[in-house]
């Protein structure tokens, strides 16, 4: 077989003089370098995309939604390159099925054979609600940024509600309309800024002339540097008050351990005279707090005057520890009282006799029980 020219223009390949079979394939195979040629990269990708998401429109919505929803129908046509019925069906199945149904009652059958443009139009009859112009400029005007919501979020929707209000005015000079959205947003954007030391700022900045543009730049940095600032606020005074603390029980601890054990005072009972924190076995013959109950926790082995728990000053009870005698000679002993009632005798421990002498309103309430005969008390 004779050689055979590559059909593409301005290309001189040739293919040498075999048979049929091994011709074709040599120019199947030049002609697959000829498309990969023409798009670049595409011989080495092959990283699948992802599928265009097709947009969905429901009924009863707003101006702006629908609005929306037109973007994103165009940016889908464009990705997908639909065109005449297909488009159409595309389009139909954007809607819920309550719309579609809707619609294709409305219309008294199929959508399939009709214009894109008509059935845009049916759609939106029955997917828009539609608003009054001044009720939606008065929701724009209400609108406020709210708690720690980014200035150009805030921004975008004043720009989505704006869309459905018409700030448009035909000029005098001209036929052309003027468009006055920019000016308005800049004002309610000012008015609605949650953080008022920013808005303060704003307000008392030096440039009164800003476009909104500028207002967006210098909102920002200011919420940038509040958020910046909280960080050195909030966990170096905690810190720092710990390491002070911390310093400081250390610094006490080594300058006790400096000391004599009998200039030490006791951690349990607050004396002098057998260490800080001595053995149980010591403190059980030398410390008068051990086995003893604290009247501010209820625990054992130390007293109020010494816990670290509540002070119980602050609670207007007098510790044990601060009224029993220096020598805690009689803490051991018992007060008996004695009444005739039914013949009996009720002894009292002394911690409850102290508490009922240091505080009048418990001693009244104590001895006028009626099984006691404060006459016989001894």
């Amino acid at each position: 077989m004779p050689a055979v020219q590559c059909p593409i223009d301005n290309c001189n390949y040739v293919t040498p003089d075999l048979s049929d079979a091994i011709v074709a394939a040599l120019l199947t195979a030049h002609c697959i370098n000829h498309t990969a040629a023409a798009r670049p990269g595409a011989a080495a990708q092959h990283a699948q995309v992802e599928k265009v998401k097709r947009p969905t429109i429901t009924a009863a919505g707003t101006t702006e939604e629908w609005s929306y929803f037109l973007i994103r129908w165009d940016e889908y046509v464009n990705a997908t390159a639909i065109n005449g019925q297909e488009a159409v069906v595309q389009l139909l199945e954007c809607c819920e099925d309550q719309l579609r149904k809707d619609v294709t009652r409305v219309a008294g059958g199929s959508l399939l054979a009709k214009p894109i443009a008509e059935v845009i139009a049916a759609i939106r009859a029955l997917a828009v609600r539609e608003e009054n112009v001044m009720v939606a400029r008065v929701t724009l005007h209400n609108m406020r940024q709210d708690r720690d919501e980014p200035i150009r979020a805030f921004g975008a929707r004043l720009r989505g509600q704006a869309g459905i209000c018409k700030f448009l005015l035909d000029c005098p000079s001209c036929d052309s309309e003027v468009n006055y959205t920019e000016p308005i947003i800049q004002d309610i954007l000012i008015r609605g800024i949650e953080d008022q030391e920013i808005q303060l700022d704003l307000l008392g900045h030096t440039n009164q002339n800003m476009t909104l543009e500028e207002v967006f730049r210098f909102v920002e940095r200011k919420e940038a540097g509040k958020r910046s600032a909280s960080l050195f606020t909030e966990s170096p005074s905690t810190d720092a008050s710990s390491s002070y603390k911390k310093f400081n029980r250390t610094r006490i601890v080594k300058h006790d351990l400096n000391k004599p054990a009998s200039d030490v005072s006791c951690s349990y009972c607050g004396k002098t005279g057998h260490g800080r924190k001595a053995p149980a076995s010591l403190r059980k013959s030398e410390c008068p707090a051990f086995d003893k109950t604290c009247l501010s926790c209820n625990k054992l082995h130390h007293f109020a005057s010494v816990c670290r728990k509540k002070s119980p000053q602050a609670s207007g009870i007098q510790s044990h520890a601060a009224i029993q005698p220096e020598d805690n000679a009689v803490f051991n002993e018992l007060c008996s009282v004695t009444t005739y009632h039914n013949n009996s005798s009720i002894t009292l421990d002394h911690h409850q006799f102290c508490i009922s002498s240091a505080l009048p309103t418990a001693s009244k309430m104590l001895f006028s029980s009626p099984f006691l005969d404060t006459k016989a008390v001894s």
